[in-house]
C-alpha cells in the first residue's frame, strides 16, 4: 500500500514539473514576440501582446438597443400584473404565472405557470417559448395560446399537442375563458393579440350540424345514471373532430353540476362504452375555471351502446358522405 502510494506521489510531482516547464516556455515565448515587435509599434499592439486589452476594443451596446430591451422588459413587467389580475377575475385559478419572460413582436416568453388543483394545491407546471391571445366579443371568449412548451407533473414532462417526434417541448395548448370579455385583456395587453388576428376555421360544412347536436343529446340522455351530459353548444365539425363545443353535466336530481368547455372534442367507442375526450378547455364550477390537466378532459360513458353510437352516423365515428347527417343530403329527421 505504501509503495503504492509513493508511486502516486513520484507521478504527480513529475506531472507538476511538466506543467511548470510549459509555463515557462510560454511565457518566454511570449516575451520573444514582445521584443521583435520595434518601438514605434502602436502601443495597442504592445499592450495586446502584453496581454493586455484596451477599453476600446470591448463590444459596447448600442444605447438605443439597451433603452429597446429595457423598456420591452418594463412592459412585460406591467404585462405580468395585467395577466394575474385578469385572470383571477375571469375566476382561472388553475394557473399561477411565476415568469414572464420578456416582449417579442406579438408575443411575451418564455413564461411559466404553477399548475394548481381545485383545491388551490400546486400539481405541475407549464412553460411555454410564448403567449399569445385571441378574444371574441360575440362569442365572450378569450383564449390563451401557449406556443413550443410541455407540462411537467410529478414523475413526468409532457410536450404540447403538435410537437415533433424526438423534440420534448412544442407544438400549441389552448385555454378557452368562456363569459370573459375579451375588452380588457385588449387594453391592457394590445400587443399580445396581433395587428389582425385570423379567424379560425371551425367547420368544414360537411356536416349538418343542428342534427349531430340533437343526435348527441338523444344518445347522452338515455344514461341517466347518477346524472347525465348535454351539449349546450356545438361550433362545427372539422376533419370529423366536434369544434367549439360546451357539455353541461347534471346531477340525479337535474341540478348543474359544471360546465366542460373546449376548442375540441372527439368520440371513440370500445366494447365498453363510449369516451368523449375534450381537448384545449376549461372546466367551469360556479364562478371558477380551471384548465384541463394536460390539456385534455374525458368523460367515459360505460353505459353506451357503441352499435347505436354507431348508426347514429356521427363524426368521427362514420365518414359524413356515409352519414345521414350529411350536409349535401335535405334536413334530416
Amino acid at each position: 500500500m505504501r509503495a503504492e502510494l509513493r508511486k502516486l506521489k513520484g507521478r504527480l510531482a513529475e506531472s507538476e514539473a511538466t506543467r511548470v516547464q510549459r509555463e515557462q516556455e510560454f511565457l518566454q515565448y511570449t516575451q520573444m514576440i514582445t521584443n521583435l515587435v520595434p518601438a514605434e509599434a502602436p502601443s495597442e499592439i504592445i499592450e495586446a501582446l502584453a496581454g493586455k486589452v484596451p477599453e476600446s476594443s470591448l463590444p459596447v451596446e448600442d444605447p438605443a438597443l439597451q433603452s429597446a430591451r429595457r423598456r420591452a422588459q418594463e412592459r412585460a413587467d406591467e404585462i405580468a400584473l395585467a395577466l394575474r389580475s385578469l385572470m383571477k377575475i375571469a375566476g382561472l385559478e388553475s394557473l399561477n404565472l411565476l415568469e414572464i419572460g420578456s416582449l417579442g413582436d406579438g408575443f411575451v416568453g418564455p413564461l411559466v405557470m404553477r399548475v394548481l388543483d381545485g383545491q388551490g394545491r400546486p400539481v405541475g407546471s407549464l412553460s411555454a417559448d410564448r403567449l399569445r391571445l385571441e378574444g371574441s366579443h360575440s362569442g365572450w371568449t378569450l383564449t390563451l395560446i401557449f406556443e413550443a412548451g410541455y407540462e411537467r407533473q410529478p414523475g413526468r414532462r409532457l410536450a404540447f399537442e403538435g410537437t415533433l417526434p424526438g423534440e420534448d417541448r412544442g407544438g400549441e395548448r389552448r385555454i378557452v375563458l368562456v363569459r370573459t370579455d375579451p375588452g380588457p385583456w385588449f387594453e391592457a395587453m394590445p400587443e399580445l393579440f396581433g395587428e389582425t388576428p385570423p379567424v379560425p376555421l371551425v367547420d368544414d360544412g360537411q356536416w349538418y350540424l343542428p342534427v349531430v347536436h340533437r343526435r348527441l343529446n338523444e344518445l347522452l340522455a338515455r344514461d341517466l345514471v347518477g346524472g347525465t351530459y348535454r351539449f349546450s353548444r356545438l361550433g362545427g365539425v372539422l376533419d370529423g373532430v366536434l369544434r367549439d363545443v360546451e357539455i353541461e353535466q347534471f346531477n340525479s336530481r337535474g341540478q348543474l353540476i359544471q360546465r366542460l368547455v373546449a376548442d375540441r372534442l372527439e368520440i371513440s367507442l370500445s366494447a365498453s362504452g363510449a369516451v368523449l375526450t375534450l381537448r384545449d378547455g376549461v372546466v367551469v364550477r360556479a364562478d371558477k375555471q380551471h384548465a384541463f390537466l394536460e390539456g385534455r378532459y374525458r368523460v367515459f360513458l360505460p353505459r353506451a351502446n357503441a352499435e347505436q353510437w354507431r348508426t347514429a352516423g356521427l363524426p368521427g365515428l362514420v365518414p359524413a358522405s356515409e352519414s345521414s347527417a350529411n350536409a349535401s343530403l335535405s334536413p334530416p329527421h
